[in-house]
């Protein structure tokens, strides 16, 4: 690298699931895991899961959550940087 090469960093990000916090909310609104799972299109096991942590999913399918607690996509997800050096 010599002193005209420029480093440029650029930040990504992808969308994560806070899964407590799916839990959490469904618990407090009293919602079975098998209610919303159902309301998702989704197997109980894998929202047993994704409220674990131990599993994530895509942007589609947490705005289905979202929109099932009736709860903004904010109240689950956070942003996951990932950031990434250009030549």
């Amino acid at each position: 690298m010599n002193n005209t090469d420029v480093i440029t960093p650029s930040c990504n990000f992808k969308l994560r699931l806070n899964g407590t916090a799916v839990r959490v909310i469904r618990e407090f609104q009293g919602v079975k895991a098998a209610e919303l799972a159902k309301r998702i299109s989704v197997t109980p096991g894998y929202l047993s899961r994704l409220e674990q942590g131990t599993r994530q999913t895509g942007v589609e399918n947490i705005a289905k959550i979202a929109n099932a607690l009736g709860i903004p996509r904010e109240a689950i997800s956070y942003p996951d940087f990932v950031q990434s050096v250009a030549a």
